[in-house]
């Protein structure tokens, strides 16, 4: 009996787990069944007509804004601080004091320097007088004339000094922070203050050699700024130095900003782009139409139709690997990858797959003039 109840519990078993099994894994036939039978919805795109025109050859770099003039004011002998003529902020012209170091010894110097010239020249006079009624030698009056040379030489000497220490602007312009009080005792060389003459400003910058003849005076040049991203600046080149650095290989160029641009300050980073005269035919699309990825950047085509239910007409997608020749606001130029007269995909390029449907509905799409040339 035992044995019996025992076979009969090992069927009921099995025939369960048989049971549950199958039911399983037709459970996932069928859900394989339904997936490789489902064929996803077309995915809505808006499209645009790639435009065959001409761009000028950009060299893009990384300049710096430089004044006309820059300086720290630093004093050229030690002393005390005695006063300070000036604010941080000011504007200044050339000769305006700015500070004032302690110059009482030097004052009384100069009082003695300029009292011992007063005498050695009563002595010139009267021994010129006496040469010339022969009651001197000449050698007499030659030693007076040469000590009252010497003490004018000094008193100069000290009023050069005087002078060094009245400190003042060296030219016209904008003063920065103030980095000194009175009382202050400075060394030759402190910086005291910053002084940029901002009335011309310039961008420097460097590009590779082999761009070297496609630079001169007069191209255009484009000026970006991260503290002003929406602000587009004007330059023109000015100077292309005449040698290539042997260590970086690079020449270095200036331009000079259009003085109506305002909101760049000597010191500040910026982007530049020089627009050359050498001329490429270019296909022009809009940034937006380019998936950018580390493998490489991709645009989606529209393809061969593919069905047509009722009104709205289906396509197949074609994806182009494509070369981005340069690059100018929402616009890019590319040198392969996409002809003139493609209709490319402007949207929804994350859907898309390769054997994606796509329909197309341009009710909202681009204005075809915001991707002419340049």
């Amino acid at each position: 009996v035992n044995t019996k109840s025992k076979l009969v519990t090992t069927l009921v078993v099995a025939v369960i787990l048989v049971a549950v099994f199958g039911f399983y894994f037709l459970k996932q036939k069928l859900i394989a069944d339904k997936v490789a039978a489902y064929t996803p919805p077309p995915i809505a795109v808006t499209t645009l007509k790639a435009q065959q025109s001409q761009w000028r050859t950009r060299i893009a770099a990384i300049g710096q804004v430089t004044a006309d003039a820059g300086v720290d004011v630093t004093p050229q002998l030690g002393g005390q601080v005695r006063s300070i003529h000036f604010r941080s902020g000011d504007t200044v012209q050339a000769g305006d004091l700015l500070v004032q170091l302690d110059d009482q010894l030097e004052q009384d110097e100069l009082k003695r320097d300029q009292a011992k010239a007063k005498l050695s020249k009563l002595d010139v006079d009267r021994y010129t007088k006496l040469v010339q009624e022969r009651s001197a030698s000449q050698a007499t009056l030659d030693r007076a004339v040469v000590t009252y040379e010497s003490d004018q030489a000094a008193a100069h000497a000290t009023q050069t000094k005087i002078d060094y220490l009245a400190i003042k602007a060296p030219f016209s312009g904008s003063l920065g922070i103030r980095k000194v009080n009175v009382g202050d005792y400075v060394q030759p060389g402190t910086p005291l203050v910053n002084l940029q003459d901002i009335s011309r400003l310039y961008v420097d910058f460097s590009v590779p050699e082999a761009r070297l003849p496609l630079l001169k005076p007069g191209l255009a040049v484009d000026v970006r700024s991260e503290a002003n991203p929406k602000n587009r600046y004007r330059a023109e080149i000015i100077a292309v130095s005449a040698q290539v650095d042997p260590n970086s290989r690079n020449v270095d160029v200036r331009a000079q900003l259009s003085p109506e641009d305002d909101g760049l300050s000597p010191g500040m980073y910026v982007d530049v782009s020089v627009v050359t005269e050498q001329v490429r035919d270019v296909v022009v699309l809009p940034g937006v139409a380019v998936s950018y990825s580390l493998y490489g950047d991709t645009v989606y085509v529209v393809g061969k139709a593919a069905a047509d239910e009722g009104s709205s007409q289906e396509y197949a997608v074609d994806p182009r690997s494509v070369e981005i020749w340069a690059r100018e606001g929402a616009k890019v130029a590319l040198s392969s990858g996409v002809k003139a007269g493609d209709e490319v995909i402007t949207s929804n390029q994350h859907q898309l797959k390769k054997d994606a449907l796509i329909t197309i509905n341009n009710d909202t799409a681009l204005d075809p003039n915001s991707v002419s040339g340049q």
